[in-house]
């Protein structure tokens, strides 16, 4: 296919606020119309032909050649029983397994999810929790990517299906104490997570009672267990403000409101027993921990706030509360004995490092899960003792294929100056032979939204990029949560223009420290990461050679415009309404799909998942279709995975595929030697 598709063009107006909108492909969100799969298929094949196909297949072999093919999951105290997932010979999925804690070489299969995904093209497995005898499994299923679950319980001994599948469930699963209960969070049609329902399992869903429903459309619903299981844990937040509801599942689910909403305060529940821990932001704009029993009507202040210090969240156990902090952009572990107060933190001493939190199951207990990994180490799962502080390996990953040394890397932490003078945190890497000239290609990766912290763990993947010679960089920008609570409000509603600004010095940054050169730099986001690439692109788009904006949420006004849209409403906390004068006219100013111009910009790599419920297809879809009509001697691509949501494909072989078209366009973009 040597000539790129063109989409036809169906003028649609929108009026709003004196503004007079002219949308030429809104009719791409037909997703029943043939001419739209039919341009969305043209636009795969013109992908196809462009990218050379036996780069395509160098890469995909040696990102595949990276993942073990035989390999078990750390284990996971549930009960007398370890389980874990099992990775065998060249299978995309899994097999859940236990095995008795007293004879661990007698593993049995629980689930099979090769033998699952059988005939379907995609398969996720959106939570498993066990019945609390070890008799049962409950399972969320979603086979196309929407996110919309079904649920599933079987006996572990024979894998027997116990009910008809439940269908149209959201993430969130729970056994009451005595295995008779099963709580479920459901979505409302714009598939907002807000109601959580009980269920005595064995009889008729129909019976199912609906424990809480949230009303409020810019609200979502969490559900989540105490340590000891006996009470339900059910949030509903916003953006900006939370309510937590405790229901006692050993008292016909008595209910109690923790505290009541109230505008501008946050806050989640971790609880063990009696005792309860609040980490709020009630005066306290990093957050502080409070305590009390159910029987107390007052909280007490446990740990107070810091200016430097950002709780991000707690974990409550028999005798001591976890705070996962953040200080200095960094994240650390502090540790509080219940029974005495004191306090110790676990710090690290990399220049940049990711720590995540394990499944943890047992709770009566001083062993806390975590993993440990900097962009080059692969991740370490540790049993971290909290009273005698010592640390126990639990595993460490491997990375097949050739030998990967990460002492052959250099890991730094540096900081580019804002356009109003903040310091923004880059953690770069790059081999130990890159030379900074000003001609190394490089890929600089953000996201700056929703107060997430960029990941800056291992991902083996990227070594395909690093061993051509790449210089990575992650830029922690505004609008994520690196530097505190303050870093997140200055990068959303409107301040979010220090998002998209804060990404652009990075990218000065990197070139006036000769790290790259315009000619050498390309950037990458996803979803809301997307919506960075595309601002930063047509605000600045001499500054950049290469793009990949995956899933990217581009189409700013026009969807945010649409309540009908799941997940829209809520979004407004993080944007703006736009149906509100002040809010429209902000988003209007960075909007990619409104400020593409007939000039000339970097050659831009999109991907979308039909099926997306987070970010819809035909986002990326219509933004391609106009820089093909106002700019068409650019270099634009987008494919569209018909089959998948927005995490793209779902097998682990599968998903490298995508992986493999992005590292081959940059490669052909940026003119890098594949060998290497």
């Amino acid at each position: 296919m040597t000539h790129p598709p063109k989409a036809s063009v169906h003028p649609h107006i929108t009026h709003i606020h004196g503004h007079t909108l002219h949308d030429d492909y809104f009719w791409l969100r037909d997703r029943d119309n043939p001419a739209v799969k039919a341009y969305l298929a043209a636009e795969n094949a013109y992908l196809q032909s462009s990218i050379p196909q036996p780069l395509v297949q160098q890469l995909l072999s040696d990102l595949q050649s990276r993942i073990v093919a035989d390999d078990d999951s750390a284990t996971v105290l549930v009960g007398d029983y370890h389980y874990f997932m099992r990775y065998r010979d060249e299978y995309d999925y899994p097999q859940l397994m236990r095995a008795p804690a007293n004879n661990p070489a007698t593993a049995q299969v629980v689930c099979d999810l090769q033998a699952e995904a059988t005939g379907k093209s995609f398969l996720k497995l959106g939570g498993w929790k066990v019945s609390p005898d070890g008799n049962y499994i409950a399972l969320l299923f979603d086979d196309n990517g929407n996110e919309h679950f079904r649920l599933h319980i079987r006996r572990i001994s024979d894998g027997a299906e116990l009910i008809a599948p439940i269908t149209n469930l959201y993430y969130g699963l729970a056994w009451s104490p005595n295995g008779e209960w099963l709580y479920l969070v459901r979505p409302d049609a714009a598939w907002r997570p807000s109601s959580v329902w009980a269920w005595q399992w064995r009889q008729s869903f129909d019976q199912a009672t609906c424990l809480f429903e949230e009303p409020n459309p810019l609200c979502n619903v969490d559900l989540d267990q105490s340590g000891d299981g006996r009470h339900l844990i059910v949030g509903s937040h916003s953006s900006s403000s939370s309510e937590v509801w405790l229901y006692d599942t050993q008292s016909n689910h008595a209910a109690t409101c923790v505290a009541p909403r109230q505008p501008g305060i946050e806050y989640t529940v971790a609880m063990y027993d009696e005792h309860l821990f609040m980490h709020t932001n009630a005066q306290a704009v990093n957050f502080m921990i409070m305590t009390k029993t159910l029987r107390e009507a007052g909280w007490r202040a446990m740990v107070p706030h810091r200016a430097d210090t950002t709780i991000e969240q707690i974990d409550a156990f028999a005798n001591h509360l976890v705070a996962w902090v953040r200080r200095g952009g960094l994240q650390q572990v502090e540790i509080y004995r219940t029974t005495d107060g004191s306090m110790h933190t676990v710090q690290f001493n990399d220049a940049a490092y990711a720590i995540n939190r394990g499944s943890m199951q047992q709770f009566k207990t001083n062993l806390l899960r975590l993993s440990y990994a900097t962009p080059v180490t692969p991740a370490t799962v540790f049993d971290y003792d909290m009273h005698e502080r010592t640390f126990v390996t639990v595993k460490q990953d491997k990375v097949g294929g050739k030998p990967h040394t990460p002492r052959d890397y250099i890991l730094e932490r540096v900081w580019a100056n804002g356009h109003d003078g903040t310091d923004i945190p880059l953690t770069i890497v790059r081999h130990q032979l890159v030379v900074c000239d000003g001609t190394a290609p490089t890929l600089l990766i953000g996201y700056g939204s929703y107060g997430a912290n960029l990941n800056i763990g291992f991902v083996s993947d990227r070594l395909a990029l690093l061993e051509r010679g790449f210089v990575l960089a992650y830029a922690h920008i505004r609008g994520g949560g690196e530097m505190g609570r303050e870093w997140y409000l200055n990068g959303k509603l409107l301040h979010k223009q220090n998002t998209f600004s804060d990404f652009i010095r990075c990218a000065e940054h990197l070139i006036a420290q000769n790290y790259t050169s315009p000619a050498r730099l390309s950037i990458f986001g996803r979803s809301a990461g997307g919506l960075l690439m595309g601002a930063v692109v047509t605000q600045r788009p001499e500054l950049f050679t290469a793009v990949i904006a995956g899933v990217p949420f581009v189409d700013v006004i026009n969807t945010m415009l649409d309540a009908t849209i799941p997940l829209t409403v809520p979004e407004y906390e993080e944007w703006g309404n736009p149906h509100d004068v002040e809010y429209f006219n902000y988003m209007m100013r960075y909007s990619p799909y409104d400020n593409t111009v007939a000039r000339a910009y970097p050659a831009i790599f999109m991907t979308a998942g039909f099926n997306d419920p987070r970010v819809q297809y035909w986002e990326p879809a219509k933004w391609i279709a106009k820089l093909r009509t106002l700019t068409p001697n650019g270099t634009y691509y987008l494919y569209t995975d018909m089959e998948a949501g927005h995490a793209g494909k779902s097998g682990r072989y599968d998903a490298l595929i995508d992986r493999a078209y992005e590292y081959a366009f940059l490669l052909t973009t940026l003119r890098v030697m594949s060998n290497h």
